[in-house]
Order: C-alpha cells, then sequence, then structure tokens
C-alpha cells in the first residue's frame, strides 16, 4: 500500500513539475470542451465554423499550460555587524569575582563529612567478609 501511494505521488509530481497542455475551446462564447495537449483543428466539432479565422467571433481556443513554477535560488548569506560601544564600565566592582575567605574553624565533627582516611578498613567496620 506504500509503495502504490508512493508510486501515485511520483507521478503526479512528476506530471505536474514537468508540465502539460491543456486546450480549452471555447463555442458560441461559452465552454465547450478541453483536451489535454494542443490540438490542430480546423473546424469547430459543434457548428462547423474556420477556427483559423481571425474575425471569427464565435469560436476560439485557447491553450494554457500548467506547470509548477519553481524559482530556484541559492540562500543568500548575510552577516549583521553588531557593534559594541566601546565604554568602561562605570561600576566594576559587580563584574569582579569576589574572594573566598578560608573559615576560622574547621566545621564541628558532629555536623561534618565523614573523614576521608580511616584506620580501620572498611570492610572490617561493616562486616563484610566476600570471598
Amino acid at each position: 500500500m506504500k509503495k502504490a501511494l508512493a508510486i501515485f505521488v511520483l507521478l503526479a509530481y512528476f506530471t505536474v513539475s514537468t508540465g502539460f497542455v491543456v486546450n480549452l475551446h471555447y463555442c458560441m462564447d461559452r465552454f465547450h470542451s478541453w483536451e489535454l495537449g494542443a490540438d490542430a483543428r480546423e473546424r469547430c466539432d459543434t457548428c462547423g465554423m474556420k477556427l483559423a479565422l481571425k474575425k471569427n467571433k464565435c469560436c476560439h481556443d485557447e491553450f494554457k499550460v500548467v506547470k509548477v513554477q519553481q524559482d530556484v535560488t541559492a540562500a543568500k548569506y548575510s552577516v549583521y555587524a553588531f557593534s559594541v560601544p566601546a565604554m568602561a564600565p562605570s561600576f566594576a566592582s559587580l563584574y569582579l569575582v569576589p574572594e573566598t575567605v578560608p573559615l576560622a574553624r574547621p566545621a564541628a565533627p558532629a555536623h561534618g563529612p565523614p573523614l576521608l582516611i580511616s584506620r580501620q578498613d572498611t570492610y572490617l567496620r561493616n562486616g563484610v567478609f566476600r570471598i
């Protein structure tokens, strides 16, 4: 089903992109018929008058080309010049990172982080003996 739909869409796009000619025939100032392609007829099928005469006001043919207009152009690349005004900041202290002050005393052991190095191994302290 997907292949049939893809083939149909491909044929429809190919037909419209390459274009085709539609012949519209008007007889007695009314639309009479249409045909695909250009047909070089000499007489009208309905009234029998000659189509080649310029002073013939009864019948005339119009030829229209149905085609997709493809205006393919390269994309234009534009660069915008963003210029920054050259002026010294008036409040330079707002842009500076403040220095960190070390703590005067270390954190209390009850509230502090665990010690990084312990005297006893972790597996002995937790009682996990894996072989």
